[in-house]
């Protein structure tokens, strides 16, 4: 490809001008804005160099971003060597040559983090190269007029930049940090102020920008508090990083009201003053103390004291805004002048942030001005402000705060208010029990808050009632507070995760770590029980079915031994032994109610068994005696046994005494196989097989079963 030699005698802009491209023989007219004249080129992205621990890593992979860094600033270098309309032609139609860019401006460290950088002999060189060329690129690209023949237009230049996204509101925020030294100060304040020129709709893009830059504020908040409620401290890695984060977002809203003023009616728009306060009262307050808590001779202390004094000097820079206005007079210079009454009231709720605010920048001077410049403006108000800032710390109305920007001391203030005597008890509450009051305190006041609410706010003025029903009763709340719900509920932290916490058992379920958990217990109430059953009690129906523990009691216990007699002989002839032990004291038997009642029924019994058969003995009608005759009860128990040996078909000994040596009677002899078969059987014959098959034993049939069983389990018989 070939074209003639570039000229521009009539000293067009680029967008007008046209030149002559030269392919394949033939001449033709191109625009000095085209693709043919961008150049194919893969551009060498920057990559952060090693970092560990404070300082530059040294191994292979420094060695690495040695030489990726060598490819990068070649390709700036040679971006940079491009003619005019070379250089907007590979801008415009070669996007790697902006991102090529905007990666060293995304990963580049900061300027207050250059001295690490400065001590890394084989870093250094290389780094500032590569910052250097990075911003010579960037300010080519905004450059309207390079000499009479290269120049564009100012309304294209700024379409031209604007829609191809050549540079963008998030570039310039991330080249704050980066250059932000004081000596690139005076270039990036031309830089800025030449874009917004160029294109106003970057106006438009900046306030989405600080409204983004207002809720990072807000996120880094809500992490911080979050950590204080659940009463967790984060690790000191997230720690570190929370401040550099911090000292990052701080720094970039310092500079970009400082060097573009210009933003400061965008930043008024969206209160960022409030934030700021907020911000600077509550999270640097706690993220002072929890870096300080792990090493108080952090460096990353130094870092919060920065962004501290970057917030107090971005919320000054906004706050002159008003007095501005106020000095150029005017029929309206009251209403800014009012604003700036509004606002310092309205940071009255941050007492640190109104103490160190009065330190570095006095309202004296301020509130004098006003005082004798605007009339007709509101004097109880103007006293009020004066006396909250310039005598706020001799009246004791501070509260815990940390230290002064002036000093970048790391120890604490503490100003402690006095205890209203209403408030002193005997009686000591715990913390809980004490924020529970307290809330009791403002619902009492404002019942249509809900609790969870009302503790928020608490938390955030320092567990006083008092200042928390000021600043809900005159719509002083901080942003993130004014934009909760009102009706929010307090849910109380979980119990299971302060049990995991004290004893390191999670509970999975309500009985995991109970007084019957044997895997946390060596000793537990009541009784381990282990398998089926109760210990004592059947396993099985079987076992409970099988029960022989009255047979046990009997074998240990006889009835003769209840009545505690022992009779060796006795005559035919009624026995007078038992009136001599009735009329002997000593031996007197008293029945008990278990043995009353087992005479009972075994009176009833023979009443009702042997009452039928001829020449039974009859017992006693009565149905208790005092001692019956020892004779007749082995009577009846005699005949009981005969009864019951001749119902099995057995013979029975002799009666006793008269009733002679011979067995009794016979039993009936069963005739279980009658006739042959196909004759038909007696009734009898039936009945004897069926009286036969219910009465074999148990263990009958020549254990037929169990020889079966066992070969079965032989695997002899196929089952």
């Amino acid at each position: 490809m070939a074209f003639t030699v570039f000229k521009n005698e009539k000293k067009l802009p680029l967008n007008e001008l046209t030149l002559q491209l030269e392919e394949g023989g033939s001449k033709r007219s191109l625009p000095a804005l085209h693709e043919k004249w961008s150049e194919p080129r893969v551009f060498t992205r920057y990559v952060p160099f090693p970092f560990k621990a404070g300082a530059v890593e040294e191994g292979p992979a420094l060695e690495q971003w040695i030489a990726e860094t060598g490819w990068f600033i070649k390709d700036l270098r040679w971006l940079l060597g491009l003619e005019h309309f070379r250089f907007w032609s590979t801008m415009v139609h070669n996007r790697g040559a902006i991102e090529t860019v905007i990666s060293f401006t995304q990963t580049a460290i900061p300027y207050y983090l250059a001295g690490v950088v400065r001590g890394a002999a084989t870093v250094y060189p290389l780094y500032s190269e590569a910052h250097r060329l990075t911003i010579q690129v960037i300010c080519r690209l905004v450059t309207q007029r390079e000499s009479d023949q290269c120049w564009l237009a100012k309304e294209f230049l700024g379409d031209l930049l604007y829609r191809h996204y050549l540079v963008s509101v998030p570039l310039l925020v991330e080249l704050l940090p980066v250059y932000g030294c004081p000596d690139n100060k005076p270039l990036l304040a031309r830089l800025l102020q030449t874009v917004f020129k160029l294109q106003p709709k970057y106006v438009q893009d900046l306030s989405v920008a600080v409204k983004f830059l207002q809720e990072t504020f807000k996120t880094i908040q809500r992490q911080i508090e979050s950590d204080r409620i659940e009463g967790q401290v984060a690790n000191a890695a997230t720690l570190n990083d929370l401040a550099v984060y911090t000292l990052d977002c701080c720094t970039t809203l310092a500079l970009l009201v400082e060097l573009y003023p210009d933003c400061r009616p965008v930043c008024a728009d969206l209160g960022l003053e409030q934030s700021i306060s907020g911000f600077y009262d509550n999270t640097l307050v706690l993220l002072f103390k929890n870096v300080f808590t792990m090493d108080n001779e952090s460096p990353y202390l130094t870092y919060l004291n920065a962004a501290r004094r970057d917030l107090l000097a971005a919320f000054r820079a906004i706050v002159q805004l008003q007095l501005e206005k106020v000095r150029e007079g005017g029929p309206n210079s009251l209403n800014p002048a009012d604003k700036f009454l509004c606002i310092l009231t309205e940071c009255l709720s941050e007492p640190i942030f109104v103490r160190d605010y009065q330190r570095h920048y006095p309202l004296d001077e301020d509130l004098d001005e006003l005082k004798q410049t605007v009339s007709g403006l509101d004097h109880f108000k103007l006293d009020f402000v004066a006396s909250a800032y310039c005598g706020g710390e001799e009246n004791g109305k501070l509260t815990i705060g940390h230290a002064s920007s002036d000093s970048d001391a790391e120890e604490e203030d503490v100003v402690v208010p006095k205890e209203p005597a209403a408030a002193r008890s005997d009686v000591e509450l715990t913390p809980e029990q004490k924020v529970e009051a307290d809330v009791r305190k403002v619902l009492d006041v404002l019942p249509h808050l809900g609790d969870g609410y009302v503790r928020k706010i608490l938390l955030r003025y320092g567990d006083d009632p008092e200042q928390a029903i000021a600043a809900i009763l005159e719509g002083n709340l901080p942003p993130d507070l004014a934009e909760a719900d009102p009706a929010e509920p307090y849910i109380p932290p979980d119990v299971k995760d302060r049990f995991f916490v004290e004893t390191g058992i999670e509970r999975l379920n309500i009985y995991d770590g109970d007084e019957l958990d044997v895997l946390t217990r060596d000793t537990v109430r009541g009784v381990i029980k282990r398998g089926k059953g109760m210990p004592g009690q059947p396993r099985n129906m079987r076992e409970m079915l099988d029960d022989k523990s009255h047979v046990r009691e009997m074998k240990t216990r006889t009835r003769y031994q209840e009545y505690q007699i022992v009779c060796d002989e006795y005559d035919d002839e009624y026995d007078d032994s038992f009136d001599a032990m009735a009329d002997s004291e000593s031996k007197k038997i008293r029945l008990t109610k278990e043995m009353r009642n087992a005479l009972v029924d075994e009176e009833e019994e023979d009443e009702e068994g042997g009452g039928e058969e001829e020449g039974e003995f009859q017992p006693s009608k009565k149905p208790l005696d005092f001692c019956e005759n020892p004779e007749v009860v082995r009577a009846r128990y005699e005949e009981r046994r005969r009864s019951k040996q001749q119902a099995r078909g057995g013979g029975g000994a002799g009666g006793p005494s008269g009733s002679g040596g011979g067995g009794g009677q016979q039993a009936p002899e069963r005739d279980v196989v009658g006739k042959a078969k196909g004759q038909g059987q007696d009734k009898a014959v039936l009945q004897n097989r069926k009286h036969k098959n219910e009465n074999k034993a148990a263990k009958g049939n020549h254990n037929r079963k169990a020889g079966a069983t066992f070969k079965r389990n032989k695997g002899m018989i196929p089952s």
